[in-house]
């Protein structure tokens, strides 16, 4: 009976360590979760703040619609065709830019002609040929001006934009 006794004993210990263990399990594993959904929350909003980069979007932007040039790429054989439009801020840079339109087409007729059909089938050309038309145009306006700003003219995008 002694015998008897130890046994539910070390069986009622043995049990008492049982549940003490997988209380200890449950509560590891409670406190994993939470770090790992608390984590993967800060990593989501990192990830959320990383996806847009460059410079800020426009506040209020104001476009300014170029219209379509077809030109003969340099060589002659191929020609380029791009409807173009201006993105602005200002409404002020906008309106002493207008007058000028025929000045601003010329720029950009110039600089498309100089390109070649291989310069166009590099992906980087696109991005080059913005900033350069940016750049362009942007010196057009005076150095001294009614809205502060040096390069009034934020974007310029491409509606359509082949070559053949």
């Amino acid at each position: 009976m002694a015998d008897f006794d130890e046994e539910s004993e070390d069986s009622s210990g043995g049990l008492g360590k049982k549940i003490m263990m997988i209380l200890l399990l449950l509560i590891l594993i409670a406190i994993g979760v939470f770090f790992f959904f608390n984590t993967s929350e800060e990593e989501e909003k990192e990830k959320v703040a990383k996806i847009r980069e460059g410079p800020p979007p426009l506040v209020n932007p104001q476009y300014l619609p170029l219209g379509t040039f077809v030109v003969n790429l340099q060589g002659g054989k191929y020609y380029l065709k791009t409807t173009i439009q201006l993105a602005f801020e200002n409404a002020s840079a906008l309106s002493w830019l207008t007058p000028r339109l025929p000045i601003i087409r010329d720029v950009i007729i110039t600089h498309l002609q100089s390109l070649t059909p291989k310069e166009l089938n590099n992906p980087v050309t696109i991005k080059i040929l913005r900033s350069d038309l940016l750049t362009k145009i942007n010196s057009y306006f005076p150095n001294k001006s009614p809205w502060e700003d040096q390069r009034p003219v934020k974007k310029i995008l491409f509606e359509e934009f082949y070559f053949q």
